[in-house]
């Protein structure tokens, strides 16, 4: 099967940034209103973030030697459900591409693990209705930079370099947001294969006990897996309910990694 070929994107190189988040919002409303034409599929990369963000208040650590980026894009309403996990194998697929030693483990909603360690993290969001949204999604990698997480972060950062990789950052973002860029689009497109890959790397088992942080608290269940439109199915109290959205808790009584 050939390889489809690179899609035509803009890719902005930023050595000093706030947030790739912040700046694809002011992008975006920027070009919102400009009825003539849409901005072209964007990917915006920074060699460091003064504020880079997490999933909701969590700020990510930023230095110099990794990936920071924010792809920005149109998409059919159908792709969005698959696109946290479009992404998520695409950047774990990647990840090994470049240095095999790693082997990517991926955390729901959006994290990429090796041994347990936190390599990367995804946030996707969208806005707007009709025949296509706006899809943003922020995604960073531990290339050459050994993060220092707050205190009291449950999880535990690692880096490419910290598993032996011997590259430099630039060769190594190069080379991720060459192959993200190539392969995100047909993972969107391969909506039951690329559920079925995400699974495959999942450390979620069958009837782990998780512990799920919403807007509205926090609920506790078990793991039964993901239904067909990409959603975290948990029994609890004996029904089982459908989330797209939340953050999993480690720690007492918690599943997954």
């Amino acid at each position: 099967m050939p390889v489809p070929p690179v899609p035509r994107a803009n890719v902005i190189w930023v050595d000093d940034l706030d947030s790739t988040a912040a700046f694809a919002e002011r992008l975006m409303e920027a070009w919102l209103g400009n009825e003539e034409e849409q901005l072209p599929e964007t990917l915006l990369v920074a060699a460091r973030q003064g504020a880079g963000r997490g999933r909701g208040t969590h700020t990510w650590a930023s230095p110099p030697g990794g990936l920071y980026a924010n792809w920005l894009a149109w998409l059919p309403p159908a792709e969005l459900a698959v696109l946290p996990m479009a992404v998520g194998v695409t950047l774990a697929t990647a990840v090994e591409a470049l240095w095999p030693a790693a082997k990517v483990d991926l955390k729901w909603p959006n994290d990429l693990l090796v041994s347990g360690g936190k390599l990367g993290g995804i946030l996707c969001q969208s806005r707007g209705s009709g025949d296509l949204l706006w899809a943003s999604v922020g995604f960073g990698i531990n290339l050459a930079a050994d993060p220092i997480l707050a205190v009291g972060t449950e999880s535990r950062a690692v880096s490419l370099r910290a598993l032996g990789w011997p590259g430099k950052a630039p060769e190594g973002v190069q080379a991720l947001t060459v192959a993200f860029l190539e392969h995100v689009h047909p993972a969107l497109a391969d909506r039951e294969g690329t559920r079925r890959r995400w699974v495959a790397r999942s450390v979620h088992r069958a009837g782990d006990p998780i512990r799920l942080r919403l807007d509205e608290g926090v609920v506790e269940g078990r793991f039964t897996g993901f239904d067909d439109d990409c959603r975290l199915e948990l029994e609890v109290n004996g029904e089982v309910r459908h989330y797209s959205v939340g953050e999993i808790l480690l720690g007492r009584g918690s599943g997954g990694a």
